[in-house]
């Protein structure tokens, strides 16, 4: 029989002596807490910064704990550089210091990559097992009947473990788990996941990583400390003017998209690509502190911003290339993985001076030899900006400089996006930034604002005939919060990227969507999808007329439902297998046009005075009324207007005189029902309602009637009632509020109403 070397697999022999590369006192005490809490099982987060070694840490760790004792150990990530990365970090520190135990061990790399091995081919021997995660959950029965099986005891390692979120993550980590539970072995599984970022960009997401990893961090090095120590090198951060103003081109949808996807429209990316001005400054730049600034590193806005860069590099006489996730160029050449691997080798190798990458050197690759970082696309992640920045950022006392440089080069968006500014970015550091910063109410505006510029263009054209719109009251039509989540979807890239949705919630609909996202665990029941994270077409149309059926009887008759917003939360609910989160719009009665109406109205103003009270409301930072009406004062005028008929009695087909001024009591909001407190504060109404379920749901996730005893998984089965009705003084709280199913409630109704009559 023939046969052939392979990379991916093998034996490596120990090497004698000890390992030349020493851990640097963060590496050591990263280690000693790591071996204090592998005195039991454990499922935590080891966080180091970008360029901090990670890996390395790692590596030492399990090479000594695990691998020479003859435990297995497997290596988790999701993309085959970071694999590559990992394999070569094991070859280069198998040292007897390190493995006293062993003369040599086995290791496999496995992924959908051609130069990987397959799942098939797992074997019992196999020591450490270096694979995607994709890869092993499509060969998953090879795992656990070749391999997993065969051992008592299992490292798992996720790496870039904010990803770990995702429902292929968990599903394997849990059949693991299983494995060793079935087998009575549940001392046996431990689980570390490596992140720079712990955080994610959505609270949701972050819940659902202490659920992954309910350890939470076994140990945690802060940027600033190990800048101190000359680990990581001193940022030197630079801003340039690149006198590009883009604000007057955006529309809220525009800055919308940029918030959901971190991306620019195309429209825009084009103009920032093609500027020869902008272009030329950066290389100038270059060109002006050459000495100082190489190697550097690029981070281009997209492939035709990279192509024009390398150019401009090229024809000033500097030795420039360019990577990028995938393409192929005007001459049909393709830019592959092997190609993208030979740059980053000559790079390295000081071959080239200056590497623009596109979606390519975030995370993972290391490139010691970085002085600068020229960041020439914008960015709202935060993530993102973190790993950029650490590309330059390998310290004197690492190998690197003392110094690096972080040039932005910053156009003109007149502060209307949030980008992430890198200097407070470092300042920050050891700050959640998810509670950081966050402007959540003008975002849940701006994406009110995009669904309302529809219907504002129709109520300003004369030939349509939109009187049954404008008869709603104008609070109605603005919603009460906002399912918010995130959906991987395929990229160009061939790897996943996040794709942000919005679903908007009225006061009319509330109730049905509240029921329908707590009963998704029951409604997939039904469904097999099994490690699967996307829904088949069929799948996906038939739970969306289930759910229609169960929960949206009357959909045609309720404001703003939507079919697609429904097939988003079944979708996220397929990959995630958790509740979207939920944000209630708190601040949404100073979205209320009427309120502005009503004080003209009541104070009899002149035009003029008119005038400069809604000049001065437009142009009140505190207000929301620019970002509702898209920065048209047209739309905001012509609703004024409305609202003012209304109040006057001319507006066709109402009758509604003018209200006499009204001094309003303050009420406790424990006196008022349930739905009026909905409409002033959701916030508070969610938690009451949630907290009402939550006493009446028992451990196994019933709900019970606390009139009948019947129980049910599902919401829908069930109403919120009050012990002592409102009518008799009851207060709307906790503890006098119950759920009752329908036939109880009925019923409770029924008698209420007979024992008033009585009376």
């Amino acid at each position: 029989m023939q046969t052939t070397p392979v990379t991916h697999s093998g034996e490596i022999k120990v090497a004698s002596g000890n390992n030349p590369r020493q851990l640097y006192p963060h590496q050591s005490e990263a280690i000693k807490a790591l071996d204090e809490k592998n005195q039991s099982t454990f499922e935590g987060l080891l966080v180091l910064p970008t360029g901090s070694g990670k890996t390395l840490t790692t590596i030492h760790w399990l090479l000594r704990s695990f691998i020479s004792r003859r435990k297995k150990v497997l290596w988790v990530a999701h993309r085959h550089e970071l694999l590559n990365q990992a394999c070569e970090t094991l070859k280069l520190n198998a040292y007897e210091n390190l493995l006293k135990d062993v003369e040599s061990f086995r290791f496999r790399v496995i992924s959908g990559h051609r130069e990987h091995d397959r799942p098939v081919n797992i074997e019992p021997s196999d020591d450490i097992i270096i694979a995607s995660k994709d890869s092993l959950n499509g060969g998953l029965h090879h795992l656990l009947e070749k391999w997993v099986k065969h051992t008592d005891e299992i490292l798992l390692v996720i790496d870039e473990a904010h990803h770990a979120t995702a429902k292929t993550y968990r599903k394997l980590i849990t059949a693991i788990k299983q494995n060793f539970e079935d087998r009575k072995k549940v001392m046996g599984f431990r689980m570390l996941g490596l992140t720079a970022t712990p955080f994610r960009t959505r609270d949701d997401e972050k819940s659902l990583l202490k659920k992954v990893f309910p350890d939470d961090i076994i140990f945690s090095e802060h940027l600033r400390k190990l800048i101190t120590k000359g680990i990581l090198s001193e940022p030197i951060f630079i801003s340039l003017d690149t006198q590009q103003r883009l604000y007057g081109e955006l529309t809220q949808k525009d800055i919308k998209t940029i918030e959901d996807f971190d991306k620019l429209p195309k429209k825009i990316a084009e103009k920032i690509a093609s500027s020869k001005l902008r272009n030329k400054l950066i290389v100038d730049h270059y060109i002006e502190k050459r000495q100082k600034y190489k190697p550097l590193l690029v981070f281009a806005i997209d492939v035709n911003h990279a192509i024009a860069l390398n150019k401009l590099f090229q024809d000033r006489g500097v030795n420039s290339d360019f990577i990028v996730s995938s393409m192929v160029d005007g001459e049909s050449k393709s830019m592959g993985p092997r190609d993208n691997v030979e740059i980053i080798r000559r790079f390295r190798a000081g071959e080239l001076e200056v590497l623009i990458n596109v979606e390519m050197l975030t995370e993972g690759t290391d490139l010691p030899t970085v002085q600068t970082v020229f960041l020439t696309r914008p960015t709202i992640s935060i993530i993102l900006m973190t790993q950029m920045i650490g590309r330059a950022l390998r310290g004197k006392a690492a190998g690197g400089t003392d110094r690096a440089y972080v040039v932005s080069f910053i156009d003109n968006w007149e502060n209307k996006i949030n980008w992430v500014n890198p200097e407070k970015l470092i300042e920050m550091e050891g700050i959640d930034p998810i509670e950081k910063g966050v402007d959540t109410t003008r975002n849940i505006i701006r994406v009110i604002s995009i669904d309302l510029l529809e219907e504002f263009t129709r109520i300003m054209d004369d030939s349509i005939d939109t009187t049954e719109i404008e008869r709603i009251d104008f609070l109605k039509r603005i919603p009460i919060g906002i399912y918010r989540f995130s959906i991987l979807e395929p990229s160009e890239s061939g790897e996943p990227r996040s794709r942000n949705y919005d679903v908007l919630i009225y006061s009319d609909i509330e109730e049905s969507y509240d029921n329908f996202v707590n009963d998704l665990g029951a409604i997939f029941k039904g469904v097999d999808i099994q490690d699967r994270e996307i829904l088949t077409d069929e799948e996906l149309e038939k739970l969306l007329e289930s759910t229609k059926e169960l929960y949206f009887l009357n959909h045609s008759t309720l404001l703003g439902y939507r079919d697609e917003d429904i097939k988003n939360i079944l979708r996220f609910y397929a990959q995630k297998e958790a509740e979207p989160d939920f944000i209630p719009f708190s601040e949404r009665r100073k979205c209320d046009i009427s309120i502005l109406a009503r004080y003209i109205k009541n104070n009899n103003l002149t035009n003029d005075e008119q005038l400069n009270y809604l000049e001065s409301a437009w142009n009140d930072d505190k207000t929301f009324w620019k970002i509702l009406y898209d920065d048209n004062r047209k739309y905001f005028k012509s609703q004024i207007d409305i609202e003012l008929n209304k109040l006057n009695g001319w507006y066709p087909g109402l009758t509604i005189p003018a209200p006499p001024v009204v001094i309003i009591d303050e009420v406790p909001l424990e006196k008022l029902s349930l739905f009026e407190i909905r409409d002033r504060d959701s916030a508070v109404y969610r938690n009451l309602k949630d907290a009402v379920f939550e006493k009446h749901t028992d451990a196994a996730g019933f709900i019970t009637c606390a009139a009948t005893g019947r129980k049910s998984h599902m919401r829908r089965d069930f109403q919120i009632d009050h012990i002592i009705p409102m009518a008799e003084g009851g207060l709307t709280k906790l503890d006098n509020l119950q759920v009752l199913c329908h036939p109880a409630h009925i019923e409770k109704s029924r008698r209420e109403t007979m024992a008033r009559h009585r009376r």
